[in-house]
């Protein structure tokens, strides 16, 4: 979790590259351009994929089979799903070539009658129905009210809407959780089953998911954690009582805190050192989340008899606004025991059209050689009836908007090497359709021609945007650190973190998401331009190695907000240190909302407004010349958005506003002279891009012709859809109606020595019925030239 600090954990770091002299051809996306069929799984030997490097041996043929590409169909045997639709679904799956399974199983809690004999003869009939069949048992360390009642010294207090939950620090809990898989697998184990075990996924007490709701754990077992983890930070009482400012506060009597108001917008962050108390809760809140998942994963991986992979239900940053989360602790899990994260799809954005974005830093997993696996539960309307065994739809949710949304986030797992889970998740059929795992084979078959068998998984290695430069466009950084010294969270992480992330996902260049500790630490890919989305808390240190990355790579940085602000006290000389500009702060809340300064612009025009109304404290302003002004406040008309390009080769763009648009941020990428993948043309479109190997995937925000600059000449083939492809092309004109999603497989053509990226052409006719529509290459536009954006910048 803290790249600083206590913390074992080793932190990321990423170099980023600015060319600040020539317009970039833009991020290219690799070389490899393969056939798009695929060898069938069940034919293929598979080398394991081994998480851990040479620290774990590989499977033999008789330990549970290996696992190969990482997707998956999930579903449950749970207490009320119906095993004749999973059944139904299995064999769609097989058909499909699909063999991995993600069970929903029940824990047998002590004390707890669980039927577990109907889990074993479940997984057996799958395993009957699909000989070719691999398991991973997907259990819940949410207890039932039989065995909380039985248990009320393991309870956290803490009641949402009348479901009460166990502090995770309760001895009880953690030592029943343990004897409840103890359990599970000597059950599993004497089973047909056993053989075909290939991991487990841990999935936590809230809903699923491993994070805390309501109010603080005061319970004995949650008061007790905590006066723990204290004696593990401090030296002694004398250490605690400085950094707290409290005179009298000990290791024996340090109280929980009071919840503090997190909505307020005008006291931003904690005082200190009067609150550090509060963000000492905030960080132990998510260490011990992280140790609860660590301490159940180090036993399982003990008690099982053969190598298992652990994935976690964890990593949902972006989608859990609330600094009380737990959620920021995921760096303490990729450096630890667990094996990879499972995260759905986002759920703020995922409609037709939407961004679906990651819920979290997607490419930190595998730059520490661990799985990401997204799940696709995308609401169907699919069901099996019980009783007459038909399979039902229901009334105005239309198949083909479904497979358009499942397109989508196929495209996002296929594009970041991340695993993909296709699920039914209460085991009710909900994927119970012939077109749509007809899709999925396709799906497969494009998988594995991207990622082929001896690449990513084996070798653990993060994703190589090949660029001409070799190096990726925009990386975006998160800190888990800073979100402690919060105060207000909610509306400012809406904000800077989801809001950013669907920003970068439309802004038009090949972009990865990661955790600032690895940017830190080297483990992040380097990049051309860092976007800093959060970096509120920087030691001297922290500023002065990201400012040698930004020196040695020539690189950018884009900071948001409050950069750097909080040291060991809070300075606005801080920011300054930082950003390298000349920042101050007003006396008192300021309004944010800002206008655009510049004329010329591709995206964005003079005059155009951004940011909203909200007042803040602390708010920032820049003092500049005025040839380095990009936007000010409107109210105000202090400068809220300025550049700085330095003589050592790197630059610096800071935006004062807690906001950023996906125009605004393409703009800015084009003034540091970054190539982006949009012509902009009288109709705009705010469309989902994603970038991946030798891939260029492009999902509809509405209806209209949309403009590619590939940058160079490519041969693009659709993955999806092989009678759909053009032979040399760079610039591309593409009918779209919203929600179409297009996976485009870019192949270097002959006739160029660059390296660029593709997009094909297919439209659908008023019936639904694809068609394939004349491609046409368009001269380019005035805008696009090999002059800067700007005269005002160099």
């Amino acid at each position: 979790m803290a790249r600083r600090g206590s913390s074992d954990s080793k932190g990321i770091l990423i170099p980023l590259i600015l060319g600040v002299a020539v317009i970039g051809l833009a991020a290219v996306l690799g070389l490899w351009f393969g056939s798009l069929g695929g060898s069938d799984f069940s034919s293929t030997e598979v080398e394991p994929w081994i998480p851990n490097g040479d620290t774990t041996e590989p499977m033999e043929e008789t330990a549970a089979p290996r696992l190969g590409w990482p997707l998956f169909f999930s579903t449950s045997v749970m207490p009320g799903s119906d095993i004749e639709a999973v059944i139904g679904q299995v064999r769609l799956a097989a058909l499909a070539g699909v063999h991995q399974y993600a069970v929903r199983v029940p824990l047998p809690w002590p004390g707890v009658d669980t039927p577990l004999d109907a889990v074993t003869a479940s997984l057996e009939r799958i395993l009957e129905t699909d000989p070719e069949a691999s398991f991973f048992l997907w259990e819940s360390f949410d207890p039932p009210d039989a065995w909380l009642d039985a248990n009320a010294e393991a309870l956290s207090g803490v009641t949402v809407e009348g479901k009460r939950f166990a502090s995770l620090e309760a001895q009880a809990w953690t030592e029943a959780g343990k004897t409840a898989m103890t359990v599970l697998l000597d059950t599993v184990g004497k089973s047909k089953a056993s053989a075909r075990l290939k991991g487990f996924i841990l999935a936590g007490p809230a809903d699923g998911n491993w994070l805390h709701v309501g109010d603080y754990d005061r319970s004995a077992s949650g008061v007790a954690g905590f006066r723990a983890w204290l004696r593990t930070q401090y030296v002694d009482n004398a250490a605690l009582q400085t950094a707290w400012g409290d005179p009298v506060v000990t290791f024996d009597d340090a109280p929980v805190p009071d919840k503090p108001n997190t909505g307020d917008t005008l006291n931003v962050f904690f005082a200190l050192p009067g609150e550090q108390r509060q963000v000492d809760y905030l960080r132990y809140l998510s260490e011990a989340t992280a140790d609860a998942v660590s301490e159940f994963a180090g036993f399982l991986r003990q008690a099982s008899k053969s190598p298992v992979l652990i994935l976690a239900t964890y990593g949902s940053a972006f989608e859990y606004p609330a600094n009380d989360s737990g959620q920021s602790a995921l760096g303490i899990l990729l450096d630890g025991v667990v094996d990879g994260i499972v995260t759905p799809v986002s759920y703020l954005d995922r409609g037709l059209g939407g961004a679906g974005g990651y819920m979290g830093p997607v490419d930190s997993a595998r730059q520490h050689k661990k799985l990401w696996v997204l799940v696709d539960d995308t609401r169907t309307g699919i069901s099996r009836n019980a009783v007459s065994g038909e399979i039902e739809r229901i009334e105005g949710l239309r198949s083909e908007d479904v497979l358009r949304v499942q397109n989508r986030n196929y495209s996002a797992a296929l594009t970041h090497g991340l695993g993909l889970m296709w699920d039914d998740a209460q085991g009710v059929g909900s994927l119970h359709n012939n077109e749509m795992w007809d899709m999925f084979r396709r799906m497969r078959e494009s998988y594995e021609a991207v990622w082929p068998e001896e690449g990513v998984w084996t070798k653990g290695q993060p994703i190589a945007y090949s660029t001409p430069e070799e190096r990726l466009t925009l990386s975006i950084v998160v800190d888990e650190a800073s979100r402690f010294y919060q105060r207000c969270d909610v509306k400012l992480n809406e904000m800077l973190l989801s809001g950013i992330r669907d920003a970068a996902l439309r802004s038009g260049v090949p972009t990865q998401f990661c955790l600032l500790q690895d940017v830190l630490s080297g483990q992040a890919q380097e990049a051309s331009v860092y976007l800093f989305v959060n970096a509120f808390h920087l030691h001297p240190d922290d500023r002065s190695q990201i400012k040698n990355l930004l020196i040695a790579q020539r690189s950018a940085a884009i900071w948001m907000y409050a950069p750097g602000f909080i040291d060991n006290v809070a300075s606005v000389e801080n920011c300054s240190a930082t950003t390298g500009l000349n920042v101050r702060a007003f006396d008192g809340p300021a309004r944010s909302g800002s206008q655009w300064q510049l004329s010329g612009g591709r995206f964005v025009e003079q005059g155009t407004a951004f940011g909203g109304p909200d007042q803040w404290a602390p708010m920032f302003y820049i003092e500049t010349e005025e040839t380095k002004v990009m936007a000010r406040y409107r109210e105000s008309g202090m400068v809220s958005v300025a550049a700085e390009f330095f003589p050592e080769g790197w630059a610096s763009i800071y935006i004062a506003e807690p906001t950023l648009t996906p125009e605004i941020l393409r703009e800015i990428l084009l003034i540091l002279e970054k190539h982006v993948f949009i012509r902009q043309t009288a109709e705009k479109h705010s469309d989902v891009m994603h970038f991946g190997p030798s891939l260029l995937v492009v999902h509809a925000g509405s209806n209209g012709e949309r403009s590619l600059d590939l940058g160079a000449t490519y041969n693009v083939q659709d993955r999806l859809d092989p009678d759909v492809g053009w032979q040399n092309k760079r610039f591309l004109l593409m009918p779209m109606k919203q929600g179409d999603t297009r996976v485009l497989g870019l192949q270097v053509s002959k006739e160029t020595e660059h390296l660029p990226q593709g997009a094909v052409e297919n439209t659908e006719a008023t019936d639904g019925t694809p068609e394939t529509a004349e491609p046409v290459e368009p001269p380019p536009p005035e805008s696009v030239s090999s002059e800067p954006v700007s005269t005002q910048y160099p």
